[in-house]
């Protein structure tokens, strides 16, 4: 074992156990999202509303072996991290036959926020970033070795990608791109188009279950693609937001390295190795800009495709000899990741002003076991079995599922809202005339179509969700007595 690959091996395991501690022992819950995942994982299925199945079962055998806890879900997140970097690794030293340069790209991932932040929340994009980059790694050995291994398993690890999110088919016009300019000679190879229908099987389970649900997944992506939306109107607003937050979630420090990298890939685009870590990140962005000026884009929707791209600003930086210039705007980046994993050490610091709790992103992920001991007590008051919990939100509904104990599950009832998973299971009218009590957790009032679905109102209270000393949330919840019926709207938003 070499040098830099037992020091790249040291530093990476200690990592993966300081954010093992972070889960354990840092006071934040899971977020809506995670939940959500995780609640997917108790109705396995071939696919689901808005992803597709493998969050579902990864967390079904993790939490198989660690329980439902906030660990049993995020063991998934911090080991796909720990991979992560060493892809990095023997992918860098695949490329550029420099074990110095392998361990510096290895350890240069740590100051993106995008990567540390999948390495602890386990959301659909942690698993599509790891067989992005085992895909983007095995399809370059295949086009440099030819073996047919190497084509079976980019296959194989493209599949798992589109079974983690849909985004992984950005990956097909990427290499074709890259064939065309570079080796056109692999059209003609019968193993190019034996990965693909390898890749391609894994589809299947996706494609079999909506056509059983209507399609309603391929119409949840349009939606969120804008392909709908009709009008011609230029949302200059988005497009800055979207800019704005890819240089955010890539670290406002780096961002001069990322723009040097951009800049001298374009210059050395005629070199295989340089073209094939700058055009993932180029091609995404610019098809997530183009829909920006339809519709707002998330933060997280590019960042997979920028996997390639940050080895190759690890290059730049390395072969330019701009460490040492770089010094402090790493430091810099690696404070603010800290000071993002741990934001009240700002109060500590009497640094408030600077992220205020009411604009703070954490503040999604606290409060939700408070709210979950709440509903529990209120239960108990009841003295009955005969109860359901529900909400008008997919994020509330799948909180209380894993925080109010003993699981049970809980429902998202529409009131006028765009389908989500809670449509395709069983509803609360299946409780119907049964003398059921129910359990209304929402952000606003009692609409008078949930109060006129049951005999009567027991009991109105609420919870206050306070992060660094400041309520940031407050829920309502009502206790119900005796549901009858209740009227929900049809469908028509994805």
């Amino acid at each position: 074992m070499s040098k830099y690959l037992k020091l790249a091996l040291v530093f990476h395991i200690s990592i993966f156990f300081v954010r093992i501690l972070y889960v354990l022992f840092r006071d934040i819950d899971l977020s809506p999202e995670e939940a959500q995942y995780w609640l997917w994982s108790k109705h396995l299925d071939l696919s689901y509303y808005s992803k597709p199945p493998l969050i579902a079962y990864m967390n079904f055998i993790s939490t198989s072996i660690f329980g439902d806890t906030e660990l049993g879900i995020r063991i998934n997140a911090v080991i796909i991290g720990f991979f992560l970097a060493l892809i990095t690794f023997y992918f860098t030293k695949y490329l550029f036959k420099d074990e110095k340069l392998a361990f510096f790209s290895s350890i240069f991932i740590y100051l993106i926020p995008a990567y540390d932040i999948a390495s602890i929340l386990f959301l659909t994009d942690t698993p599509l970033v790891l067989f992005w980059g085992l895909t983007t790694f095995y399809f370059f050995k295949a086009y440099k070795e030819d073996k047919p291994i190497y084509w079976i398993l980019t296959g194989i690890f493209a599949g798992l990608g589109f079974l983690a999110k849909y985004s992984m088919v950005f990956f097909f016009p990427i290499a074709l791109i890259f064939l065309f300019i570079f080796n056109r000679n692999t059209f003609k190879n019968k193993w190019f188009y034996i990965s693909i229908f390898i890749a391609f099987l894994f589809t299947l389970p996706v494609i079999i279950w909506n056509i059983q649900n209507n399609f309603v997944s391929f119409k949840h992506v349009e939606t969120l693609a804008g392909v709908n939306k009709t009008t011609s109107t230029l949302h200059l607003n988005y497009i800055g937001d979207y800019i704005l937050g890819q240089i955010g979630f890539n670290s406002v420090f780096l961002f001069p390295f990322f723009v040097y990298a951009l800049i001298k890939g374009f210059k050395e685009r005629k070199k295989a190795e340089i073209f094939y870590l700058w055009i993932p990140a180029i091609f995404v962005f610019i098809v997530f800009l183009l829909i920006s000026l339809k519709k707002r884009v998330y933060v997280n929707w590019p960042v997979f495709a920028y996997f390639s791209f940050y080895i190759l600003t690890a290059f730049y930086i390395y072969k330019k000899k701009l460490l040492k210039i770089g010094t402090l705007l790493f430091a810099l980046s690696g404070l603010s990741i800290i000071i993002l994993f741990y934001t009240p050490i700002l109060d500590k610091l009497h640094l408030t002003k600077l992220l205020p709790p009411e604009k703070d992103p954490t503040k999604r992920i606290v409060g939700w076991e408070g709210l979950g001991k709440k509903v529990e007590n209120e239960i108990k008051s009841l003295n009955t079995d005969k109860y359901f919990i529900f909400s008008d939100s997919y994020q509330v509904a799948s909180e209380l599922a894993f925080y109010v104990k003993p699981f049970k599950q809980t429902y998202c009832i529409n009131l006028g809202r765009r389908m989500n998973q809670f449509d395709l299971w069983k509803g609360i009218n299946q409780f119907k005339n049964k003398n059921y009590y129910g359990i209304y957790v929402t952000y606003g009032g009692l609409p008078k179509r949930v109060e006129d679905a049951f005999k009567s109102v027991v009991k109105k209270t609420y919870y206050s969700i306070v992060y660094r000393g400041k309520e940031v949330y407050r829920l309502h919840i009502y206790i119900l007595k005796d549901f009858k019926y209740l009227k929900q709207p049809s469908i028509y938003s994805f």
